[in-house]
């Protein structure tokens, strides 16, 4: 180990303080004998996140986003079944939800590469691919989705209170959509520019945000995880309210001469409880966009290597990053009686729901017919005497 002299601290760096010739750190986030490698948890990606963690753990994490991708292919695909019929893809949200499905589906398949790179993570090409492409495609498409989604939100307003047609904005909701998918690949930049391969306390070469180097990519990082995380969850509300406001001052004007004592507040809550579906993805974005934003720009500052506690909550976090882009059938496309009946129309639903139907139905007229027949044949023998 090297020494220092209890006179200066030229030997110890980033702060470092020389005590019985020996670095102390100023921060758990820089280790070395002078204090010279800095190694935060909290940046690491998704992928060598799960690296740094016990083997054990590493099947943990290949087994749950194995399973997270089939389900997430299953959903996108039958909303892509569903969104694709006539009925829905000439409206401004068809447009929309095939645009949200679409990337979701591929975003789903870069997940399982993370899969395939924590198993072979000594392949060049693999960590290549984990440490910058993977994740910036990853973080562009899934910023595009979750900017699809307020633009969902905004052309519920659109209709519902501006009366606006459902299909006169068919060419605008594709410009958006555009906009938003070039937005995200702007702003997710500092996932290209700001990251580099460090070795790890534990003598692993990872690929991490060096913010350190690059103080700017960590300034335009900040301010757009913020605005990613802040400005959807606001516009889904907001929405939300314009809407069901819109709704109840509908309901209280057609009632007035029947129900002329109706309050806007109780005609609103009672609409807030049909309409119930309209909070559904508001409140799943702010479930899983908010919890990483606010743990890893504003609670937690420095994460060492050996925590292994805070490394997995930072891990979970990043997982829920990427739950949005898997259930966008639930979301969006279930809660809705229209396209509920759209999908009884498919010829999805007629392959295997229906012939699932008629083999119950099947079984159960055996079921009853046993009865039936024994019955019949207890008769003729009691008839008989």
């Amino acid at each position: 180990m090297l020494s220092c002299s209890n006179n200066t601290n030229v030997s110890c760096l980033n702060e470092g303080e020389c005590i019985s010739d020996s670095c102390i750190c100023s921060s758990l986030c820089f280790v070395g004998n002078r204090c010279e490698i800095y190694f935060n948890a909290i940046d690491l990606p998704f992928s060598s996140a799960m690296l740094e963690d016990t083997s054990s753990a590493q099947i943990v994490y290949s087994a749950l986003l194995t399973l997270l991708v089939i389900i997430g292919l299953i959903n996108n695909s039958i909303g892509l079944v569903i969104c694709t019929r006539e009925s829905i893809r000439i409206t401004a949200c068809g447009v929309y939800l095939i645009i949200l499905l679409t990337s979701g589906f591929i975003r789903t398949i870069f997940l399982q590469t993370t899969v395939l790179t924590i198993l072979g993570y000594e392949s060049p090409s693999l960590r290549l691919w984990s440490c910058y492409a993977n994740p910036y495609m990853s973080l562009a498409l899934g910023f595009t989705g979750i900017w699809l989604s307020v633009g969902i939100a905004i052309e519920r307003v659109l209709i519902e209170c501006f009366d606006m047609n459902l299909y006169e904005t068919r060419r605008h909701a594709m410009l958006a959509s555009l906009g938003c998918f070039i937005y995200s690949c702007v702003t997710n930049l500092p996932a290209i520019f700001a990251r580099e391969f460090v070795l790890s306390p534990s003598g692993k070469s990872l690929c991490m945000y060096d913010y350190i180097s690059h103080p700017t990519w960590n300034l335009v990082d900040r301010v757009f995880s913020y605005i990613h995380a802040i400005v959807p969850c606001t516009a889904h509300l907001v929405c939300t309210v314009c809407i069901l406001t819109t709704i109840a001052r509908r309901k209280i004007f057609i009632h007035k001469n029947t129900q002329p004592k109706q309050r806007l507040c109780h005609v609103w809550f009672r609409q807030l409880y049909f309409h119930r579906d309209f909070l559904v993805p508001p409140l799943f974005l702010i479930t899983c966009l908010l919890p990483n934003a606010i743990h890893g720009h504003l609670v937690v500052k420095c994460v060492s290597h050996s925590d292994l506690d805070h490394l997995r909550l930072h891990i979970l976090f990043i997982f829920l990053l990427h739950v949005p882009s898997v259930f966008v059938y639930f979301l969006y496309i279930y809660p809705n009686e229209s396209y509920r009946k759209e999908f009884r129309q498919t010829w999805l639903y007629r392959r295997f729901c229906c012939s699932f139907y008629r083999k119950n139905k099947k079984k159960s007229q055996q079921r009853y017919q046993v009865p039936i027949k024994s019955t019949m044949s207890e008769l003729a023998v009691k008839s008989s005497f």
